[in-house]
């Protein structure tokens, strides 16, 4: 029994959770070794590279020269979206600030915004009230200190940037043409992105990487290349067959997803109301699943 093009998108969201919830763990290891752009083009390129090995079958080159010039500035905007602002300003914030304040405020419902905003997207009573359960719940997990919600510093503004050009970019898959498939837009962004990193990275005065490899370090780029590949192929292909609403609501799981990582790497146990913010989002996503096959 062939399973519909939706269910199939709201899983692949879920696992895009996850994966959002591994990321830090590269970004701070990496910065031991190189500056900022250099780390993220280095990863990007990784990914590019291994999506010409993953997709290999499945890219066709001859649509190229197809590709109109609306298309070739949609691919080049989400890619400054997706790269130079979101994940540029993402990985400044796991720097400056704990990931915690990082998750919380990527958990603001600006992708359901966006998909209002820009699609018309229904927001019925029901699904605004399961944004804010699952909102409630990340906000139990990530805030320590009640009393400083309102004292954000450099770092937590880099996260709320990143979190708008990150949900612009997601939303914005929908106005890609029929042309290129989910992995050809992959390939292309990831090598667009890695292009405009490489020239920010020497624009901002920053050297080329030949200093600070090892083996340790190698590996982690590899694995981040992976991550990204997957990361970026997973949200074209979840927010192509998903509405912005209902993905935003999914994507809340990083942050039960990052407890769990936290318990079984690390060896943190979640608190009681840690426990209970990610029940909320939980139930959350599960009833706003049911909201949406009404």
């Amino acid at each position: 029994m062939s399973v519909p093009e939706h269910k199939k998108g709201v899983v692949v969201l879920v696992w895009l959770a996850f994966i959002y919830a591994i990321m830090g763990i590269f970004v701070r290891y990496l910065s031991t070794s190189f500056d900022i752009f250099q780390q993220i083009y280095l990863r990007m390129f990784a990914a590019f590279l291994l999506s010409l090995i993953f997709f290999n079958k499945s890219l066709d080159l001859s649509k190229i020269k197809k590709i109109a010039v609306k298309e070739w500035f949609l691919l080049a905007l989400r890619a400054f979206s997706f790269y130079i602002l979101g994940v540029n300003l993402f990985t400044r914030a796991l720097l400056l600030t704990k990931y915690s304040n990082v998750s919380f405020i990527g958990s603001l419902p600006l992708t359901a915004l966006f998909g209002f905003i820009l699609f018309r997207e229904k927001l019925t009573l029901k699904k605004i009230l399961l944004v804010l359960l699952a909102f409630a719940g990340v906000s139990l997990i990530s805030i320590r200190d009640y009393s400083n919600l309102l004292s954000w510093g450099r770092g937590d503004f880099f996260a709320l940037i990143s979190a708008v050009f990150f949900s612009f970019a997601y939303v914005t898959r929908k106005w890609h043409s029929d042309l290129l498939t989910n992995k050809e837009i992959t390939s292309l962004i990831l090598l667009i992105g890695s292009i405009m990193l490489l020239f920010a990275s020497l624009l901002s005065g920053e050297s080329m990487p030949v200093n600070g490899w090892g083996w340790g370090i190698l590996l982690a780029v590899l694995a981040s290349g992976f991550f990204n590949v997957l990361n970026n192929f997973l949200s074209q292909y979840g927010f192509q067959k998903v509405e912005a609403v209902h993905a935003s609501n999914i994507l809340t799981l990083e942050s039960p997803f990052a407890v769990l990582i936290g318990l079984f790497m690390f060896s943190e146990f979640p608190a009681l109301k840690e426990l209970f913010g990610g029940m909320l989002i939980v139930l959350s996503v599960i009833f706003m699943n049911k909201v949406e096959s009404e």
